[in-house]
């Protein structure tokens, strides 16, 4: 469209010389236009690649690549001449060359031939942000079974018939890997920083694991293990910028290009000398090394030969000062909230009547330890029916560590008329920068209930009788009779009589059922998927018949164990994922596709977050919300039975 649009522009200009300088502004616009779209469109790459040609009887590789995005679910075309034999296995690349930022995931498989022949590998797809994206095709000749790999043969030099050159390359001494590695010690550098040395306990703290990089070397991340368990903190891990750039700075009195790799906020979760851990990565650096023969023209229009040169690098773990809560002036309803925060709550109504609903909101609010904060305990009238309260989490974790609120929504029931006090609230935390205490008391609300008195008494004023307790009297009793039964003699014939057709006609049908009963296994067996969904519940509630075992010996590693497998299994089952692949990330994607409620999906992440810090947060009373997290287990997978559609 570009040639037919300059060739219209040139027409014009032969014609009118007003329309020359049009012409070739409008062509300088079109070039940059193209240029940007295509420098746009090669930000993101998706491709597969494998070897052209390769024997029947050897295996290969297939690399399937997406650069510079994140992905999830990748998929392989069609391939029926080829047999996937492992795989898959991911990798993941960094590079930092020139200041430019690069990084790519792969995903690698081991395919061996069928046959020979020449053969097509459909494209692979990966979904991005949403976008379903393709690869690249490829072709593959599948040639004879070979003994052995054939050694490549050494190419004729015309300039150097009797191979001196190759000789005098063979009696050089090589450099090494260990040898450029020792060269390498000052030039790259892992290392772990901490921004604060001493805090209180709850207090956050970062720790940040960096590389230090020779401007002169380009460097590209060849494995990142994952980081070890931070013993006595808990942990948020804040979330990188993949197209970070390196800064430039002084190091040790010498200029390094800086990279932050991964950060984490840490909340100490006990006093005394707290370690951070140690981590490890593997890089490959990029140096160009000179040749060491004598021929000048090489090294002078070369400039040497560039060499990879892995590294495994490993910072030093570091030590934090921990300071106890002071007991001085901590208040009696203190549970353990460290930061900054407010304290806020609300009432739906100051007048109802009884039987009729009313919301009563705490909203807590602030920076801090948001996620430990547990819903404070709430007095209310005995002559109101109190529930548990409803969680609304809003918390982000960054740089300045968790931000937001928590809201909880308390259901009260009045029984009774009559007017009614709702008593102030207390919440208390502890500000580490004031190093003090500080306590926000709530305002009291008047409540005036009017109606007749209700007939659900589930109350306070009730003590000792929970609501499973109350029940219907006299239908779980047997009454004693007085009076002889009345028996009658049947004087009919038995032949034709409803037992004689119930006992002939009963081999028959018994048959009958037992064939639609084989054809039902028969079908059942042939769905696998709609077999794992409907076996999905059954399991579900078997697991969580274990961890209410553990909920009653207060055994919390084996209950949260035993909840958190129940919960992935029943969504590995009922989303037909299987165990490797389940991820936050595509159970969300896949109820969202079944049109499930969004809160509903919002509690079931809060629960599995919960599994997952459960053996590092502190709770203050461990059976109660170990109680509480079973039955919102309980009640997730009834909500999620009802929403999700086949």
């Amino acid at each position: 469209m570009i040639v037919e649009i300059c060739s219209a522009m040139n027409n014009r200009s032969q014609q009118n010389p007003f329309f020359a300088g049009v012409k070739s502004y409008l062509m300088l616009c079109l070039v940059v236009l193209a240029l940007s779209c295509n420098q746009v469109i090669a930000q993101v790459k998706f491709s597969i690649s494998a070897p052209s040609s390769v024997p029947v009887n050897q295996a290969f590789q297939l690399n399937v690549t997406l650069e510079n995005a994140n992905g999830s679910n990748p998929r392989l075309g069609a391939m029926p001449d080829f047999q996937v034999v492992g795989g898959p296995s991911s990798s993941t690349n960094m590079q930092w060359i020139n200041g430019n930022v690069t990084q790519s995931v792969t995903y690698s498989y081991v395919l061996k031939p069928k046959q020979e022949g020449t053969f097509k590998i459909g494209k692979a797809s990966i979904t991005v942000n949403g976008v379903n994206m393709e690869s690249n095709e490829l072709t593959v000749a599948v040639g004879k079974a070979v003994a052995q790999q054939q050694q490549q043969q050494r190419a004729y030099d015309p300039f150097d018939p009797f191979g001196q050159q190759q000789q005098q390359q063979q009696q050089e001494p090589q450099v090494t890997e260990g040898d450029l590695a020792k060269q390498l010690k000052d030039a790259v550098i892992f290392k772990l920083e901490i921004n604060r040395g001493s805090v209180y306990e709850g207090e956050m703290l970062t720790a940040t694991y960096k590389l230090y990089i020779s401007p002169n070397i380009g460097l590209s991340i060849s494995k990142m293990d994952k980081i070890p368990a931070f013993e006595g903190f808990w942990s948020q891990e804040v979330e990188m910028d993949p197209k970070r750039q390196p800064t430039v700075v002084n190091f040790n009195g010498k200029q390094y290009k800086e990279v932050d790799l991964f950060k984490y906020n840490l909340y100490p979760q006990r006093s005394g000398s707290v370690k951070v851990p140690s981590a490890e990565v593997g890089v490959v650096a990029q140096v160009q090394v000179r040749s060491r023969s004598r021929n000048f023209f090489d090294d002078f229009f070369n400039g040497g030969r560039v060499q990879q040169v892995p590294l495994d690098l490993k910072t030093d773990g570091g030590l934090v000062s921990v300071k106890a809560l002071p007991e001085n002036g901590k208040p009696a309803d203190f549970s353990g909230a460290v930061g900054k925060f407010n304290f806020e709550t609300s009432i739906s109504t100051k007048e109802g009547k009884t039987d009729d609903p009313i919301t009563y909101t705490v909203k807590i609010s602030g920076t801090g330890n948001l996620k430990l904060i547990e819903a404070p305990k709430v007095k209310m009238p005995q002559a109101f029916e109190v529930y548990d309260p409803k969680t609304k989490e809003n918390v982000s974790n960054g740089a300045a560590g968790l931000t937001g609120s928590k809201q909880y929504d308390y259901l009260l029931i009045p029984r009774q008329p009559g007017e009614y006090k709702v008593d102030s609230h207390v919440f208390s935390y502890f500000d580490p920068t004031a190093g003090k205490y500080v306590t926000i008391n709530s305002p009291e609300y008047a409540l005036k209930i009017t109606g007749a008195p209700s007939k659900n008494m589930n109350t306070g004023a009730q003590a000792g009788v929970s609501k499973q307790d109350i029940s219907m009297m006299g239908q779980d009793i047997r009454y004693i009779k007085t009076t002889s039964p009345v028996f009658t003699k049947s004087n009919g014939p038995f032949f034709g009589s409803v037992g004689f057709v119930s006992a002939y006609s009963a081999p028959v049908l018994l048959f009958l059922l037992l064939i639609g009963l084989r054809r039902r296994n028969e079908t059942m067996a042939a769905d696998v998927v709609g077999t794992k969904r409907r076996r999905a519940t059954k399991l579900a509630k078997k697991r969580l018949s274990v961890a209410e075992k553990h909920l009653r010996t207060n055994d919390k590693k084996a209950f949260y164990d035993e909840v958190s497998r129940a919960t992935w299994g029943y969504l590995g089952d009922k989303l037909n994922i299987d165990m490797a692949g389940l991820s936050k990330d595509n159970v969300e994607e896949k109820l969202q596709a079944r049109n499930v409620n969004p809160e509903t999906i919002a509690k079931l992440k809060a629960l599995i977050n919960t599994c997952e810090m459960a053996l590092y947060a502190p709770v203050s009373d461990e059976h109660t919300e170990m109680k509480k997290n079973y039955d919102t287990a309980m009640n997730l997978i009834a909500d999620l039975e009802d929403e999700i559609k086949a």
